[in-house]
């Protein structure tokens, strides 16, 4: 039950029994300064000021120790949410590597290596998707000349798509390019399927609708991550991913991590669909996404996790083996007609804002994760326990404020007394708030 209802509820328990009090008091024929003085006492007395007093503090003081472990607490009611949340959504299997991720292999098709990186770049030039960026620094890296594109379209969760030359070229998934009726030999599909089982990540590129190539990347999870997410699930936590990788891919994250469940190639607007239906049957739901490509889920979501930005904006990249890489041609490349565009190169839409994170926690670091957890489960029984002390504490002293124990020789609670003692309970539950 929510701290706010409780206190709904209690100030409705404390008016009726000023209501009953003063009824009482009416029935005893008492005359009428008396019977205010009873119910302005019960009211006194029981002011929710300890309840609104045992969550405040121990929310601050939890998102003080969570900025030493280098977090950002923008929320601090979504700190009770976390301690609530039965299920963590992850919404890209990046956030589970360590940060690095590389190309391991380039497999062309009909053309050179730096041409295939080169066509895939100038395509990924206006994506501002990780794995775009991290072909684009490859390609940058091995000073390979550029095609201007036009009529850039990016399908999320799928991949680009822009013309060359008047050639359409597309960068992205194998079920996406089939779906554009794509010529995909059953030689490269195996062929990706086999890199996929191993955890790389497949991408393939074609020029208008024949295959120039396979692109292959591969990420690192870190045991330290893997132990973090495993610590995760012993506070109860149930983790799931959403992803838009293959099938493949993704079973062999699950298999890597043991994460409880996995949802494969899963588009945006699915992604927000299974949210959605999640809430309905499995209570708070925390979600760690990306705030700007996963704006609608996140919004959908009870508590919004984000990593902070790293010190390095652009994905960390290792160079090709020597035996892969190619000297990098000086001269045209033959494989890119030298021909002006047909139109402009389309500019980038300035990027919506994206969905602002009730919690920002550093790059990659699950393990700060768990422990905000832990605190904030722990606060939050502190809190409840807070709740109840003050509970009483109010009860015993709205007893003598009702004016119903004069007959047993306890005195009548004095108004301005039963103001003064809600106040000391107050201090009092502030107080063992410090112990948070």
């Amino acid at each position: 039950m929510g701290h706010n209802l409780i206190i709904k509820l209690w100030q409705a328990f404390v008016i009726l029994l000023a209501l009953g009090a003063g009824y009482w008091q009416w029935l005893q024929q008492v005359p009428l300064v008396t019977l205010l003085a009873t119910s302005l006492a019960v009211l006194l007395a029981g002011l929710p000021l300890p309840l609104m007093a045992a969550k405040p503090l121990v929310m601050y003081r939890i998102g003080c120790r969570a900025e030493e472990l280098g977090i950002k607490v923008h929320k601090k009611s979504s700190l009770a949410e976390l301690a609530s949340a039965s299920t963590l959504v992850l919404t890209h299997s990046r956030f589970l590597n360590s940060g690095e991720a590389f190309i391991t292999e380039l497999i062309p098709q009909g053309i050179s290596q730096n041409s295939l990186l080169a066509m895939a770049a100038s395509v990924e030039t206006g994506s501002s998707h990780p794995i775009a960026k991290l072909i684009c620094q490859t390609a940058a890296d091995r000073h390979l000349r550029l095609q201007p594109v036009t009529n850039f379209n990016e399908n999320p969760g799928q991949g680009v798509e822009a013309i060359i030359s008047r050639i359409p070229v597309r960068v992205g998934t194998a079920a996406w390019l089939k779906s554009e009726d794509a010529d995909l030999s059953a030689e490269f599909l195996t062929r990706a399927d086999q890199l996929a089982l191993k955890g790389n990540i497949p991408i393939f590129v074609c020029s208008d609708k024949y295959s120039r190539g396979l692109i292959i990347i591969h990420r690192e999870i870190s045991f330290d991550t893997i132990a973090a997410l495993h610590r995760l699930q012993k506070l109860g936590l149930k983790l799931m991913l959403l992803t838009g990788l293959n099938k493949r891919t993704a079973s062999h994250i699950k298999k890597q991590t043991d994460i409880d469940e996995v949802r494969f190639e899963t588009l945006p607007d699915q992604k927000v669909r299974e949210l959605q239906l999640m809430r309905t049957r499995k209570g708070s739901i925390a979600l760690l996404g990306d705030c700007q490509l996963d704006k609608e889920a996140m919004e959908a979501a009870d508590v919004r996790l984000a990593w902070l930005p790293s010190a390095q904006e652009q994905p960390a990249t290792k160079a090709l083996s020597e035996e892969t890489a190619e000297e990098a041609p000086s001269g045209p490349d033959p494989d890119f007609p030298e021909e002006p565009p047909v139109a402009e190169v389309k500019e980038k839409s300035s990027s919506p804002a994206g969905a602002k994170p009730h919690i920002s926690l550093p790059q990659g670091n699950f393990l700060a994760l768990a422990r905000l957890r832990h605190r904030a489960d722990v606060g939050m029984k502190l809190v409840g326990q807070q709740r109840t002390l003050a509970m009483v504490l109010c009860l015993l002293l709205m007893a003598p404020a009702t004016n119903a124990l004069t007959p047993f020789g306890v005195p009548f609670l004095d108004p301005i007394l039963a103001l003064l003692g809600n106040l000391l309970i107050a201090v009092f539950i502030l107080l063992l708030s410090f112990r948070a």
